[in-house]
């Protein structure tokens, strides 16, 4: 039963994913030249969820919950803790951060999408949190393509994206362990309702963000 549903999840998610492909700004990446300008504006989107990352990942832990999902969630968020510094380094590498952009406001969708986490972790705890996990840990088959364009056409080195680099390094263990705990903890339908409900509302939001980012280079 476990198993069925985390290869349900995944079909959602992948439709998800289809869907943002869909979209604006993945159009706009595959058929033109991408800027270093629209490159920015997306890494700062991922500037400020990903600080709030590591947070809203401990936060989970106010709802009781069996003492190896706890373990499972204090581990993760250790593991989160900091990610936008290499955000950062990786704008300054190309000369595209400021200082001024820390205290940047974020876009409509991303404000959502730190919201909407914040509020799953506090109303339903580390099991639904999950899928969230589950889809960004998960992440880099997805975007793997656009990202090599928006290398190839900016001429990125491997020390221009260590945020994505480091994420695609760890995802087969961080995504192995994730099913683990879905499998474990989500038994339930409920459980399981809300696990996928997370994971296509936070992959919806990002997509939603991305689209954002895109309409600012009409």
């Amino acid at each position: 039963m476990a198993v069925s549903f985390v290869h349900s999840l995944r079909q959602a998610v992948d439709a998800q994913w289809a869907e943002i492909k869909r979209g604006e700004f993945w159009r706009h990446v595959m058929t033109q030249p991408a800027t270093r300008q629209l490159y920015r504006d997306m890494m700062l989107q991922v500037f400020h969820y990903s600080r709030h990352n590591s947070v809203n990942q401990a936060v989970a832990a106010f709802v009781p919950a069996p003492e190896g999902l706890l373990k499972f969630v204090y581990r993760h968020a250790a593991e989160e803790l900091g990610h936008e510094k290499m955000v950062i380094h990786d704008l300054r590498s190309i000369d595209m951060w400021s200082d001024a952009d820390a205290s940047s406001e974020p876009l409509p969708a991303t404000e959502a999408l730190i919201g909407y986490l914040y509020f799953v972790s506090l109303r339903y705890g580390p099991v639904a949190r999950l899928g969230y996990s589950f889809w960004a840990e998960g992440a880099h088959s997805h975007i793997q393509e656009i990202l090599g364009k928006v290398c190839k056409d900016l001429q990125f080195t491997s020390r221009n994206i260590t945020f994505f680099g480091a994420h695609a390094e760890a995802d087969q263990e961080h995504i192995q362990q994730v099913e683990e705990a879905i499998a474990t903890y989500a038994k339930t339908p409920q459980d399981q309702a809300l696990v996928q409900r997370v994971a296509t509302t936070t992959l919806s939001l990002t997509g939603q963000l991305l689209d954002q980012v895109a309409r600012l280079h009409r």
